[in-house]
């Protein structure tokens, strides 16, 4: 359960200059064997959160005195929609607030009558895979992969990001599946 001293919002335009502070802070928690320094700090550029913000697709961690404390990003990709990053400040993290931040999204896909959720995650960062697998997303084997998420890991390792490293995740989600078929009763 998240600490009743935050709440999760749609992203105004006035959030946006927090993000990069907060993607640069969460960075850090990741070795350097993990995220090369080249890479290390980069940020999502404004124009992109920009349009998620206009679009509904971007989402922030508010704290009662501190303002906005942490983000989630989707997109579609592959017919599914597609968490495209969440972080928590350091500060604020083992609150709850990322669990609150994925749930976001989920309704979000939801509401769009997408059949899952995808991602790219760490698979040995206990706050990554082992995360996600607490909320029910499975790893995808590598020939269920769809074109999107294969573009997305073979980007990933052309930036130097050991692919081993790394596994594509998939939630199913209830309401963009359909109803099971009426069962008829004979007597």
């Amino acid at each position: 359960m998240m600490d009743p001293n935050y709440r999760i919002a749609a992203a105004r335009q006035s959030h946006l200059a927090a993000i990069p502070v907060i993607e640069r802070a969460a960075a850090r928690l990741f070795s350097e064997r993990d995220l090369p320094p080249h890479i290390r700090y980069r940020v999502t550029d404004r124009n992109t959160l920009l349009k998620a913000q206009r679009d509904g697709r971007l989402w922030v961690a508010l704290a009662a005195r501190e303002g906005v404390v942490g983000f989630a990003l989707a997109d579609t990709m592959d017919n599914d929609a597609f968490l495209d990053e969440v972080d928590v400040t350091p500060d604020h993290g083992r609150r709850g607030i990322g669990k609150r931040l994925v749930e976001a999204v989920i309704d979000w896909a939801e509401a769009q009558g997408r059949t899952g959720l995808t991602l790219v995650t760490f698979r040995h960062v206990r706050w990554n895979a082992p995360f996600y697998a607490s909320l029910g997303f499975r790893t995808i084997d590598e020939e269920e992969l769809g074109p999107g998420l294969r573009e997305r890991l073979q980007q990933e390792q052309a930036a130097g990001i050991d692919p081993g490293k790394r596994v594509a995740m998939r939630l199913a989600l209830a309401r963009g599946t359909p109803p099971p078929p009426a069962i008829s009763r004979c007597s």
